[in-house]
């Protein structure tokens, strides 16, 4: 925790299908020193999608939905920008990120965890995203198909999302200080985000707002305490123990459906390996010794790859999922052969596998080059992004409001006291000066601790495309050009 700057930690551990271990370190509120307990809320981001699964699986279960469901029939609303996803695209390759559709990310996460996306804009968004990558190709992790899928489960049941998971799954479950939104105000014990300084230091940040004007609910706006993940955890393990073994797909006294479908493998990813490593239905599973932590931020801190986990022991199957947010990280790991549940730690894995010490993976010298390697790209990116010649228009020329093509998304560019600012949605909290680079390009790249202070989500991953904006001016209309997102062609706002 020192090494990352993690202000807190809650750590649990069920075997046999009970809780035999949670430990708490740091606090929930630095400011106030408040210690983390089994009750204490926290967002869990994209643990959502397991439980966004299972929904869709409660509708397979009613036959109001099937797998191989085409979206556009299981969604009047679905009228995406490309023939391929829109004619061919299944509830399957919604909930296994094997559509090659478009991401977003960049642009609808802003700055203090806000969503920028409102209910109302929801589908016109996700109706103008298109495909980049080949349909069923490869694996590509992506929130927005499971946004879709949250539009799905209220269509084909007739409910919120919100009160579709509360009454088939957290209710039934016990589930009492879960949710997909911001807590209720009555419910105390919620802990903070904190962002890391240079220095390790933390700094408190808004939480995160995913589902509190519906759009990240069903991705990755959960918020949970450890004893409640412990009751869905063992529910999920009974019931897929079960189901295997009967070939039914429900278990009796509990509300999961068709979990034997939904943890198992769907998407190759982490290739080549010897051993399994797949993406299922909100799921990832290896088989140890193997890698893990796929989809957070770790493999890219790593510069050599991530440890292998489980050396020296006997193969084991887990099942596993990361969430991560501005200010937030989680990990969970299931062994389903003995009905345990770890939530976060590979360090914990291993020294529950009992993996001889020889064998074991030193944690604390991988935790050092996280904190270089993720210390290292703000520096390189700065150096990157060095004026390389001068400005040759007026600052005024490039001031006006910037539309894309749905006109859900707005641009505002002004002139305050002589320097330039960029405003997406024209909001005062993502606004941020505008330097010159080169030519009719800007960079908006700020220094890194007051990035972190503002509750930026950023990171090597993102590359010096995110940080700059082109614009095109003199030829037709004056036009805008960001690439919010690695991988996705420059997104075009119109002066208006």
């Amino acid at each position: 925790m020192r090494i990352g700057g993690t202000p807190g930690l809650s750590l649990s551990v069920m075997h046999e299908g009970s809780p035999v271990y949670f430990a708490s370190h740091g606090y929930r509120d630095v400011e106030q020193r408040l210690p983390l307990t089994e009750e204490t809320i926290l967002p869990v981001c994209s643990f959502t999608k397991a439980v966004t699964s299972a929904a869709i699986g409660i509708l397979v279960e009613e036959k109001k939905a099937r797998w191989d469901m085409l979206v556009k029939d299981a969604l009047p609303s679905f009228d995406i920008n490309d023939e391929t996803l829109q004619n061919h695209m299944t509830l399957a390759d919604l909930l296994c990120h094997r559509s090659g559709m478009s991401k977003g990310n960049g642009l609808f996460m802003g700055t203090d965890n806000n969503v920028l996306i409102s209910e109302k804009d929801a589908m016109r968004y996700l109706n103008s995203q298109t495909r980049v990558l080949p349909f069923r190709g490869q694996f590509a992790y992506n929130n927005l198909p499971y946004e879709l899928a949250g539009k799905v489960i209220e269509w084909l049941s007739g409910e919120s999302f919100f009160d579709f998971v509360q009454r088939r799954i957290l209710d039934p479950l016990g589930m009492t200080r879960t949710s997909f939104k911001t807590p209720a105000s009555h419910l105390d014990n919620v802990g903070k985000c904190y962002n890391t300084l240079d220095d390790g230091t933390a700094a408190p940040i808004t939480c995160v707002k995913a589902g509190d004007d519906w759009f990240g609910a069903s991705s990755w706006g959960m918020r949970s305490c450890s004893s409640d993940l412990m009751k869905l955890y063992k529910a999920f393990m009974t019931c897929f123990n079960d189901q295997l073994a009967t070939g039914k797909t429900s278990t009796d006294g509990l509300p999961l459906k068709q979990v034997a479908q939904l943890m198992s493998a769907k998407m190759f990813m982490d290739q080549p390996s010897r051993n399994e490593s797949s993406y299922c239905f909100g799921w990832i599973r290896a088989q140890l010794p193997g890698r893990m932590g796929h989809i957070g931020f770790n493999p890219i801190l790593i510069p050599h790859g991530m440890p292998i986990v489980g050396k020296g022991v006997p193969p084991r199957l887990v099942i596993f999922h990361q969430g991560a947010g501005p200010g937030t990280l989680s990990l969970v790991v299931l062994l389903p052969d003995t009905e345990s549940a770890i939530v976060v730690g590979q360090l914990v894995l291993e020294e529950f596998l009992e993996v001889p010490q020889l064998k074991r993976n030193d944690y604390i010298s991988a935790g050092k080059t996280s904190a270089a390697v993720n210390l290292e790209w703000y520096p390189n990116l700065v150096k990157e992004l060095q004026a390389r010649n001068g400005i040759s228009r007026e600052l005024k020329t490039y001031a006006g409001t910037y539309w894309e093509p749905s006109h859900i998304f707005k641009i505002v560019v002004t002139v305050e006291k002589g320097e330039l600012y960029w405003a997406l949605q024209g909001l005062d909290s993502e606004k941020f000066r505008l330097t010159h680079y080169e030519d009719d390009v800007f960079t908006w790249l700020q220094p890194r601790n007051d990035l972190s202070r503002r509750g930026r989500w950023m990171g090597p991953n993102r590359g010096p495309s995110l940080w700059k904006v082109e614009f095109k001016m003199g030829d037709g209309p004056d036009r805008l050009f960001w690439a919010h997102d690695k991988g996705v062609p420059a997104a075009e706002f119109r002066k208006e």
